[in-house]
């Protein structure tokens, strides 16, 4: 494995449960055209979920960070708790701190944690719309609140290509006039969510529910990236859906 030349030697962790105080690696930008095994690290989320030596508590940690992948053609950038900045103030701030950092040619995002980090390198890997993918996350949560599910969020996982028609299970299934023949044969779109109490519950949403979230975006003229750093969340795509029913 070649060494990523950004990894800093260590950050502490403090265990939320024995409180025990213990170091982890920290990793202040993976950049995939220097190091290449930096992109599966970030599928597997353990380097932020280190294990407490004394209990073996698995702690989260979120720490400011970079993630470039020229062959996705994304550039993330990792600002903790940004989705808690007021909208007003938002935009301002990435046009002034982010905006230095944009990469010709490139998508760039800003991120809150490293949850959203991985999702956007999974997004890109398949060649995917990551404004659309965000707008099926309120589909499928609301549909776990309607039946009494608390929910933290939502991060997209996979591309599942499944073979003939059969229905798979816990997978939304939208059709409309022009496809309802071919709604269970589509591409499904396995996501994890999180739950208040920690639980995480695999979830898919069909093809056909992809591409009308590709026409809400091209009716809202958000089809298309204008290379500026964005900050695409659940709270986005909740405004999204929103707006398309005024009160």
């Amino acid at each position: 494995m070649t060494k990523n030349p950004w990894a800093a030697a260590q950050t502490t962790v403090q265990c939320q449960h024995c409180n025990n105080v213990f170091p982890a690696q920290r990793i202040n930008c993976i950049d995939t055209l220097l190091w290449p095994e930096g992109r599966q690290l970030l599928d597997e989320d353990a380097f932020f979920h280190p294990v407490c030596p004394q209990c073996q508590t698995r702690s989260e940690i979120s720490y400011p960070s970079r993630y470039i992948d020229r062959e996705f053609g994304i550039a993330a950038v990792l600002v903790p708790d940004i989705e808690s900045q007021q909208p007003d103030e938002l935009l301002p701030y990435m046009n002034r701190y982010l905006g230095r950092l944009a990469l010709d040619g490139m998508e760039h995002r800003a991120v809150g944690n490293f949850y959203a980090m991985a999702e956007q390198m999974r997004i890109h890997q398949h060649g995917l719309n990551d404004r659309a993918v965000q707008l099926l996350k309120p589909i499928i949560i609301g549909s776990l609140q309607a039946k009494g599910f608390e929910v933290w969020n939502g991060f997209f996982m996979d591309l599942l290509h499944p073979e003939g028609a059969e229905q798979m299970e816990d997978t939304i299934y939208m059709s409309t006039q022009e496809d309802a023949e071919d709604a269970y044969t589509g591409d499904v779109y396995q996501f994890y969510i999180y739950l208040t109490n920690g639980d995480i519950i695999p979830r898919g949403i069909n093809n056909t529910a992809y591409q009308l979230c590709m026409n809400i975006l091209r009716d809202k003229k958000l089809a298309d990236d204008d290379g500026q750093f964005h900050l695409y969340d659940l709270s986005w795509a909740i405004n999204i859906h929103n707006s398309l029913y005024p009160n």
